[in-house]
């Protein structure tokens, strides 16, 4: 992954970005959650091994649609294979920053705020850390992290990106600031992303 590939992908819309990747790196062929229960993941749908999250295409519609108790409450059509999309750690963060940066999907449930959850409390922790020299003990994340190894210069740009789209949206512009978008899982300022923004 290179710079070039980040700034086609950042200019492209939510749904296009979403086709984008499924050609990329090919379609989902089994469903998230193996029944309608949603109680048991489908190990199947994995591919940590290369590297790869699985985002739910719906997430601009309900929010943690990965977690048993939120998935329950929402159409099981959002689970299944066709409704999947794999992605690398900083294209998931695009995914995400796409869902807040569009107009509220006219489906998406109300009392809830689509993308932000994902980005600003999961994956900009977890790359902070990544990128502050933390070593990942889960061989999921250490796959996933070796594919942005060298994609520091990436991230910064994905995040100035994003704090121009929270800057454009009144209900975040002064709740989310380039400080919340610098911790790590800790909850302190990760210095060296801060600093870049």
């Amino acid at each position: 992954m290179e710079s070039l590939e980040i700034k086609k992908e950042l200019e492209m819309s939510y749904m296009e970005l979403v086709n984008y990747l499924l050609k990329k790196y090919g379609p989902a062929k089994y469903d998230y959650f193996c029944n309608e229960s949603c109680k048991s993941k489908n190990s199947k749908v994995s591919r940590t091994k290369e590297g790869l999250y699985c985002h739910h295409i719906d997430e601009d519609k309900a929010i943690m649609l990965s977690n048993d108790k939120f998935a329950i409450h929402n159409p099981f059509e959002y689970q299944k294979a066709s409704r999947l999309v794999y992605c690398n750690v900083l294209e998931h963060l695009i995914l995400h920053i796409k869902i807040v940066e569009e107009p509220k999907n006219r489906n998406a449930n109300p009392l809830e705020l689509q993308g932000i959850g994902g980005a600003v409390c999961f994956l900009c922790p977890q790359i902070n850390d990544y990128f502050n020299g933390y070593n990942f003990k889960q061989q999921y994340l250490i796959n996933i992290f070796s594919l942005i190894s060298n994609n520091f210069n990436d991230y910064i740009e994905i995040l100035r990106y994003f704090l121009n789209v929270l800057e454009q949206n009144p209900l975040y512009k002064n709740i989310i600031t380039k400080e919340k978008l610098s911790i790590g899982w800790n909850n302190q300022i990760i210095k060296k992303v801060y600093d870049s923004i």
